[in-house]
């Protein structure tokens, strides 16, 4: 059997599983979690995923590579600091990452975080720097506040390539 045939078969099988209407809620939830910087694309490829020849120089941003579920797991417990327009810079703390899964194509997975109770982050892409992962644009969304401190969770679904 030629591969796009069982690419095809393996696809047919993955949409006869799932309810369309389930799929395009479970995507639209995960599209909107994770921004990646046209920066973080590496040189040679297009934003279709076509190859080019251009030369782009070393950017210095972070890579694709830091932002796995692993990478998160290894800086619990450590500062991630918000900027905000207004407020300055936020410092929230990582307490968990756990896993969420939609679908096998890609790893997916949640972070909760915690900060000062006041002021409250609005729903929002920010830019966040974290002493292991570097300079990232994270999509944060608040939720409860308990103890004195206010939640956050982002959620995460990296195309396994």
């Amino acid at each position: 059997m030629a591969r796009t045939e069982m690419t095809e078969n393996r696809e047919l099988k993955f949409y006869k599983r799932m309810d369309r209407r389930e799929f395009f809620k479970k995507l639209c939830a995960l599209s909107g979690s994770l921004l990646i910087p046209l920066g973080m694309i590496p040189a040679g490829c297009s934003q279709d995923g076509t190859a080019t020849n251009v030369n782009l120089p070393d950017s210095p941003t972070t890579s694709t590579a830091t932002l796995s579920k692993q990478a998160f797991i290894d800086t619990i417990d450590t500062v991630f600091s918000v900027t905000h327009e207004v407020y300055g810079v936020v410092d929230l703390q990582l307490n968990l990452v756990a896993d969420e899964t939609f679908i096998p194509e890609a790893e997916q997975f949640i972070i909760t975080l915690s900060g000062p109770e006041s002021p409250v982050l609005k729903e929002d892409n920010y830019a966040v720097y974290n002493d292991n992962l570097g300079d990232i644009d994270l999509f944060i969304q608040p939720g409860d506040a308990s103890n004195g401190q206010q939640h956050y969770v982002a959620v995460f679904a990296l195309l396994n390539v």
